[in-house]
């Protein structure tokens, strides 16, 4: 199963059940004047998981789009201020399932706790991929056990604070904060060269366009779970609701971002991360980065029933049976060893 990622000029279109892409690329003539010619690759529907198109100078078919739509395949949108999911909404009977998340979301008290319960997810495992990187190098000799401390006493005081949340903004703030501790943190370990400062979605620095490039295909794997598991991704939670956002998918990925995380740790290491004028990365990250995402949403811990990929779309049914019987909802904590 293939990625399939196409960015400018690009076009997309369909024969029978081959997906046909395009791709634009500069030649020089004899006048020595800059000219594109189109050089054309044909995927297999069955071998296609997923398509992500970059920016918005991208064109393609709608019989492309009714193929991917059929297969039930998303396709993910990803510009510099927002993502889009495309998806095939609800293959499945769920109506009672929506009614049921549509009461709990005018319950506070719900909508608090099982916040509360995303938001541990993602915050227990960001620290441990701090934690790992940490030890990964003091085993080089780098004095960095300081940080081992730092995590200690952001876990302490965040779970002190944690009791007292009351409201969602509330949730929304305790968020914010302990995130941005981490991201200060996960700063002392991504080379200098990129001068990464923290976590800004609208940087044009390598390493968070990185991460929004990664975030992106986990909003597409997780609208796709919650889809398949008869909920509705446009709820919100945490997130506030809004017309065209998938605030449940947001919410629900809160849990999966460290895994993307630990992806741009180790690919800013092994890879120099470049972006283009538009602040995109290029072909050569682009590739580097999915494939990397893809090795790490491969692996399975000894305390997970699925591998990181499947643990998405157990914890969507986990989220489902929730709400219809009221079953116990537990986060899902991203470790490494």
């Amino acid at each position: 199963m293939v990625v399939i990622i196409v960015k400018r000029g690009a076009r997309i279109s369909r024969k029978g059940s081959t997906l046909c892409i395009s791709k634009p690329v500069s030649v020089e003539d004899e006048k020595d004047s800059k000219k594109y010619q189109f050089i054309i690759e044909n995927i297999p529907l069955i071998d296609i998981e997923m398509l992500v198109v970059i920016g918005s100078n991208v064109k393609i078919s709608s019989g492309s789009i009714l193929m991917l739509a059929e297969a039930n395949i998303p396709i993910i949108v990803h510009s510099r201020r927002l993502d889009v999911v495309l998806l095939t909404p609800y293959n499945v009977r769920i109506a009672e399932a929506r009614r049921r998340l549509y009461r709990l979301a005018d319950n506070i008290k719900w909508r608090i706790h099982i916040g509360k319960i995303l938001i541990e997810g993602k915050l227990l495992g960001f620290a441990n991929v701090i934690r790992y990187l940490a030890y990964k190098d003091i085993e080089k000799g780098k004095n960095i056990k300081w940080v081992l401390k730092e995590i200690h006493d952001i876990n302490r005081l965040r779970k002190a604070e944690a009791s007292n949340l009351r409201s969602i903004e509330d949730l929304r703030l305790y968020e914010a904060k302990w995130s941005k501790k981490l991201w200060e943190l996960f700063v002392t370990f991504t080379p200098s060269e990129y001068e990464f400062t923290g976590r800004d979605p609208r940087s044009k620095d390598p390493i968070n366009s990185a991460i929004s490039y990664a975030y992106a295909i986990i909003y597409g794997l997780c609208t796709h779970a919650l889809i398949a598991s008869g909920l509705d991704p446009y709820v919100g939670i945490i997130h506030s609701e809004r017309a065209g956002r998938t605030s449940l998918t947001y919410d629900f990925s809160e849990m999966f971002k460290p895994i993307v995380i630990h992806a741009i740790a180790i690919a800013s290491r092994i890879a120099r991360l470049n972006v283009d004028k538009n602040g995109y990365l290029t072909k050569k990250s682009l590739e580097t980065v999915t494939r990397l995402i893809y090795r790490v949403l491969r692996r399975k811990h000894r305390g997970w029933k699925y591998t990181v990929r499947g643990e998405i779309y157990a914890k969507a049914w986990e989220l489902r049976q929730n709400i219809e019987k009221g079953t116990v909802f537990k986060p899902f904590i991203y470790s490494i060893k």
